[in-house]
Parts: C-alpha cells; sequence; structure tokens
C-alpha cells in the first residue's frame, strides 16, 4: 500500500499494530512508501526509533514485526514490541543487497557508511554506539577530505576476476537519456546485443561519474581501453558505456545544458554508448558502494549483466594492465569437452557363422 504523507504512514503502523493486538504470536506486515515519502521518513527516523517493530526491510519499506501490545494512541512511540530494533537488524535487507565482491579502501570513510547515509559512532565516555547522519558524524566535506585519504580511491580495484558463481548483477536503473536522445534501462542496454545470452560473447566497461571532477579521472581507464578493443578483430565483443548521474531536483530543468555540454566533451562516435541519468540514484550507489560522489568508478561487466570487476579513480598502469587482461579472459570461449570417436572394441567369443 503506498501513502502520501507522513501522517497517513503513522496512522497505517498505529492500525496494524491494533490490528494485531488479540494475537500473542508474532506478526510481520510490509508498508510500501513512494520515493518522496520514504526520504522524508528517513529524516523522520529518530521519531520512530522508540517503536521496536519499525524496520527497514528493503529499499522503500518498512517492515513491522512484534509480538506485544498496542497501548492506545495514534503514533507508533507508544507501542511494546520484543526487542529487534538493533541496527544490524534494521540495516539487514539493505546491506545484504550490496555487491559483496566490491573492496573497499581501508583507510576511507566509505567502508563505514550505512545505506540512508549513516556511520556508527561511539561515544567515548559511555561506550554506547549510535547511528548519526553521515555528514553529522564527518562533516559537510568529508568525500574531499576521503579523495586524498585514499588517492581518490575508495573502491581498490579487484586483483583478480570475481568468479562466475560469486558474481552479482549490474544494479538496476531505468529511463537514462544518451546522446542521441533515446531512453534506455540499464543494465538491459548492456546486454541488448547478446541474443544468445552467453556470460563469455561479450565484455563492457562502465564508467560512472557523479561530478566533473570523477568525470576527469574516467579516461585514464576508458582510453587504453578502447585502444586495446576498438579496432581489433574483435571489436564487437568489447564496449564502453559511459554513465553521467546527475542527482537533486533541479537536475531535470538543467538537462538541456547537461546535454549540450556533455557533446561536446564526447566525440559523436561514443554518443550512443553515453548515457545520462536525471534524479535520485541512492539504491544504486549504495549496492555498487560508490558512497562518494566527487570520483568516477569503473566495473567490468560480463555478457549477462554481472559485475566481474571494479575500480575507482584514477587508473595506474598496472591497473589498466589487468583490467585489459581480465576483459580479454571475460571473452574467452568456455572449454569445452570434445567428443572423441571411442576405439572400436575388440571381438568377444567367436563370429557366429551365418546360414547356407
Amino acid at each position: 500500500m503506498a501513502f502520501g504523507s507522513m501522517a497517513s504512514v503513522f496512522k497505517r503502523v498505529a492500525s496494524i499494530v491494533k490490528s494485531n493486538t488479540s494475537s500473542p504470536s508474532r506478526f510481520t506486515s510490509t508498508l510500501s512508501l513512494p520515493p518522496s515519502t520514504f526520504a522524508s521518513w528517513k529524516m523522520s527516523r529518530p521519531y520512530l526509533k522508540s517503536c521496536s517493530a519499525v524496520e527497514i526491510h528493503r529499499p522503500r519499506q518498512i517492515l513491522l514485526r512484534g509480538n506485544g501490545r498496542y497501548s492506545g494512541g495514534s503514533t507508533p512511540s507508544r507501542c511494546s514490541f520484543s526487542n529487534r530494533s538493533s541496527w544490524e537488524i534494521e540495516y539487514e535487507g539493505l546491506i545484504a543487497q550490496r555487491n559483496k565482491n566490491i573492496i573497499m579502501h581501508p583507510d576511507g570513510h566509505s567502508q563505514k557508511i550505512l545505506p540512508g547515509n549513516f556511520v556508527v559512532k561511539k561515544n567515548p565516555s559511555t561506550g554506547v554506539e549510535k547511528k548519526v547522519l553521515l555528514e553529522h558524524a564527518l562533516g559537510y566535506f568529508w568525500a574531499i577530505k576521503e579523495l586524498s585519504l585514499t588517492d581518490k580511491k575508495p573502491i581498490l580495484s579487484n586483483e583478480t576476476l570475481i568468479p562466475a558463481a560469486e558474481a552479482e548483477n549490474f544494479p538496476s536503473l531505468k529511463e537514462l537519456v544518451n546522446l542521441h536522445e533515446e531512453v534506455v534501462d540499464v543494465p538491459d542496454f548492456f546486454t541488448r546485443n547478446n541474443r544468445s545470452k552467453d556470460a563469455n560473447a561479450q565484455c563492457t566497461l562502465v564508467a560512472i561519474s557523479c561530478k566533473d571532477f570523477g568525470a576527469r579521472l574516467l579516461p585514464s581507464w576508458v582510453e587504453p581501453f578502447d585502444k586495446a578493443f576498438r579496432y581489433g578483430k574483435d571489436a564487437d565483443r568489447f564496449e564502453v558505456v559511459r554513465i553521467t548521474i546527475s542527482e537533486g531536483r533541479i537536475a531535470k530543468l538543467l538537462s538541456p545544458f547537461i546535454v549540450s555540454g556533455t557533446k561536446k566533451k564526447v566525440q559523436e562516435k561514443d554518443h550512443k554508448n553515453t548515457l545520462l541519468y536525471y534524479g535520485d540514484a541512492e539504491e544504486m550507489r549504495d549496492i555498487l558502494r560508490m558512497h562518494n560522489i566527487y570520483t568516477g568508478y569503473v566495473y567490468l561487466v560480463d555478457g549477462i549483466g554481472r559485475v566481474r570487476w571494479a575500480g575507482s579513480g584514477e587508473g595506474s598502469d598496472e591497473e589498466v594492465q589487468s583490467m585489459i587482461m581480465f576483459a580479454k579472459e571475460l571473452t574467452r570461449p568456455s572449454e569445452r569437452v570434445a567428443h572423441k570417436k571411442l576405439p572400436s572394441q575388440s571381438r568377444v567369443g567367436r563370429k557366429v557363422p551365418r546360414p547356407d
């Protein structure tokens, strides 16, 4: 059930709890929220914190759990439930969606960020831990500081290909627009030419930036990749897709200027594969661990849309060479067992004579 205001959310939470007071058994109910209400709800989380029934189950949904009794009132703050409101449980659903194969820099702030842009802060006097908004805990310029702490690499490059059995799908992002003004969705756009659905049929280098500074770092990855594969005999098996994310309400209004500026920076031959996205991409960025919007990110995606390698910042010579080697490995045909002709078996027993 969708809701349009915070008041209606609170009212619905109360009604669900009240309707389950007759049974002592644990109950579970899920409320679906539109993006705008979900954003407002996150900012009002301290108000709901006293109710242990309220948990984030997955993006834009609230999960209610409990086995206590409702004591009246119009808000869930007067509910009595079993003790299930720890931050580990509350964020379990969102954390489970994160790509676990992405390696975070040990000195960076990004590794500590929880879904919803929170971090855990410990009181030095009492030792009590609590969730605090990222900007309040680390300051509004935390992302700039992290660039210097990690050499612009909040994500470290994978030293080996992510095994196919462990690889996770590239997260969905809809209604991107390329420079030909065509609307596309990802990861479907990456696999649009792979009719055979063969994981080894192609490899896509996805280069993502949110700010101009990050975009200026991406050529260190893209240009060597382009040079290695664009004009080779298997050029149709390799592709570069650039994604520029513009978040905020005003981004859509400025889209004509963004498109015009991007066209001037990108060669005509790359316009089809240059995608622009306007709107909230927090969920997708969280899954790919793109918490710092001031740097650039690169991912190798196989023929069926799985992330097989990741990196960030400015590519070093060693990292770039490894990326190119991994791209070749991703398009290497899978080994097939050759069917050899079995040797003729020697006859057992004597030959039966034919009748005259």
